[in-house]
């Protein structure tokens, strides 16, 4: 999950709509990913 959060950082007040979506479908992954597989290390 890591690697969407280097890929997928901040959203610039210019950005575009396809980065917008991009950034929501990252953002949903992320979630998703830390609450089915948590980190019990």
């Amino acid at each position: 999950m890591g690697c969407l959060r280097d890929t997928f950082s901040e959203l610039g007040n210019d950005s575009t709509e396809v980065e917008r979506i991009r950034y929501a479908k990252a953002y949903i992954l992320e979630i998703i990913g830390d609450y089915l597989m948590p980190d019990l290390s």
